[in-house]
């Protein structure tokens, strides 16, 4: 005998994992821009203590940078 598919049970699963891997990146993504921000503000302090160590100014920096 030939099987009958059961496609709403199958559309129901597939759709149950995209929205279960949705999520899964949808939480990584927010990790990713979590350990970005850390980054971003840890190497705004080393430019900092760099720049006050060596009395620099923002405006030095900003000019050497333009040149």
């Amino acid at each position: 005998m030939a099987r009958v598919a059961n496609y709403e049970a199958k559309i129901a699963t597939l759709t149950e994992k995209i929205e279960k891997k949705e999520a899964e990146l949808k939480k990584l993504k927010e990790e990713l821009a979590a350990v970005q921000t850390k980054k971003a503000k840890e190497d705004y302090k080393v430019l900092f203590d760099y720049m006050q160590a060596n009395n620099i100014t923002a405006d030095e920096v900003l000019g050497a940078i333009k040149e």
